[in-house]
């Protein structure tokens, strides 16, 4: 079974199969963080660049046995330029925004980068128009697409 992302006033349901990441205080907005921290085989993700910001509307949000959430993110027009070829065969034509270590993990690989303080993002519901920001990579494990990996922030505007 999924877990469910955290909205507000909503965590996900914790469980038993490993530990869940230990909650830090989010970053001051606006801001970004390390773009490998907390990040399982970093040297899959190419980086693009360290910080950006990106408007759009979550169309979907997915639990990953990584202690990750993916969240689709159908981009305003003026970022659709920021799409890989990956992204339409892969994402739906969305970009991805990863906000990392969220819930328990479950995959043995991500155990270890997710021990630590990790900052919780709460992310608002599909439908939601956002503006979000993160570290832009293509993900190279996965043909190439575009993702905001970590995602450091993400509200709703």
């Amino acid at each position: 079974a999924s877990q469910s992302p955290p909205t507000a006033g909503n965590s996900p349901a914790e469980s038993n199969i490993g530990p869940a990441p230990v909650a830090s205080p989010a970053l001051p907005t606006g801001q970004c963080g390390s773009p490998t921290d907390h990040v399982y085989h970093p040297d899959r993700l190419r980086l693009i660049a360290a910080c950006k910001t990106v408007t759009g509307t979550i169309a979907a949000i997915r639990s990953e046995p990584d202690g990750d959430y993916h969240v689709l993110l159908a981009l305003d027009p003026q970022y659709r330029s920021l799409l890989q070829p990956a992204n339409f065969t892969g994402q739906h034509g969305d970009l991805l925004l990863e906000p990392i270590c969220q819930h328990a993990v479950t995959q043995a690989d991500a155990v270890g980068p997710c021990q630590g303080s990790i900052p919780r993002v709460p992310i608002p519901r599909p439908g939601t128009h956002v503006s979000a920001t993160g570290t832009y990579v293509f993900d190279l494990d996965h043909g190439g697409w575009a993702e905001l990996h970590p995602l450091f922030e993400i509200h709703p505007g």
